[in-house]
Formats: C-alpha cells, sequence, structure tokens
C-alpha cells in the first residue's frame, strides 16, 4: 500500500522525533508499503525516507519544481514525481495514496492534513488521516477538533476522518485497519 507521510522538513529537532519517525519507517518498509512524501532532503522527511528505503520500502518523492531547482531533492527517493506548485502536489499525493499519516510538522504539514480531511468531507476521498503525536506534539489538535464536534462547527459523522494516536503500535493498528478498508 501506498502510504502518504506528512512531517517536518526541520534539521533542528529533538533526537526522539527522528528516532519515532525511524522506527515507524522501519515498519512500513518491512511489511512491503511504500511512501509518498514531500520529496525533500530535510528534516524528518529525510528520516522516514530513508529509514522506509533501508528496510526495503519504495519511497515516493512528490516535490514541487521549484523546490527541485534549489537542490532540496532527497537522494532517498527511489523515484521524483515533480509538480508546478505545492497545490499540485499535496492533490497528486492524495489521488495516489492509500492512506495518510501526519508525523510532528508545521505550517505545511498542517496544511497538508487539514487539505487532506477537508476533502475526505466533500467527498472527494473515504481515507483517514492518522496524526503520531509524538511526545504529545498533536494533543492541542485533538482538543480543539473535540471542541469543533463538540460546538457544532464540524457534523459529529466526520469524527473518524482525523484520528489522533500516541504511540507506535496504536498508529500501526489504525494504518493497518485503514488500509484493510480500502
Amino acid at each position: 500500500m501506498k502510504i502518504a507521510v506528512f512531517c517536518s522538513a526541520s534539521d533542528n529537532l529533538a533526537s526522539s522525533y527522528y528516532e519515532k519517525t525511524a522506527e515507524l519507517g522501519r515498519w512500513i518498509g518491512k511489511n512491503g508499503h511504500s511512501i509518498l512524501y514531500g520529496g525533500s532532503a530535510q528534516g524528518l522527511m529525510e528520516c522516514i525516507a530513508k529509514s522506509v528505503k533501508e528496510a526495503g520500502g519504495e519511497t515516493i518523492g512528490v516535490l514541487p519544481q521549484f523546490m527541485f531547482d534549489h537542490g532540496l531533492a532527497s537522494k532517498m527517493a527511489d523515484q521524483i514525481i515533480l509538480t508546478k506548485d505545492l497545490t499540485e502536489r499535496k492533490n497528486k499525493i492524495m489521488n495516489m495514496a492509500d492512506a495518510f499519516l501526519a508525523l510532528p510538522g508545521g505550517f505545511g504539514t498542517l496544511d497538508e492534513v487539514f487539505h487532506v480531511v477537508a476533502s475526505a468531507q466533500v467527498g472527494y476521498h473515504n481515507k483517514k488521516v492518522v496524526m503520531y503525536s509524538i511526545n504529545g506534539f498533536y494533543d492541542h489538535i485533538r482538543l480543539q477538533m473535540e471542541r469543533a464536534f463538540d460546538e457544532r462547527f464540524t457534523p459529529i459523522e466526520y469524527r473518524g476522518k482525523l484520528v489522533v494516536v500516541d504511540s507506535l503500535s496504536t498508529c500501526v493498528n489504525e494504518l493497518c485497519t485503514k488500509l484493510s478498508k480500502i
């Protein structure tokens, strides 16, 4: 299965983020899955690609042309798909993926996550997003989404479109559940 992985391109993170990302990447690769990711040679993006590749999985980077032109493409990608911009990148990943996984990240990661969730909400696809809350990173988002459901900003029937998990085992369980339903 193709798992889209959204995550940080920052190289200045605590080592625990890289360790948990590499652990997850090894599981993905050892279990014969491939990843679609941002294709950057930086941060958790490079970490997940390296660990998946070393464990025998396939890595597909989806990178805007301008980032490729600035030398930001990962050498860990088995394949690079170039797009004209970030919006095309998100849509390409969304259309190609069987499941979505968000590791900790900043504005770009959150943009990707909510783009995919909102697209599911209006019927573009029927895939869920799993957010792996390493070190409690996504705890506040979990609380915000519960408030959105409780106060009826988001219909309760969409609650299952976004799942926030705290451990590798729960993350793997959610991914396997998502993959088996597709």
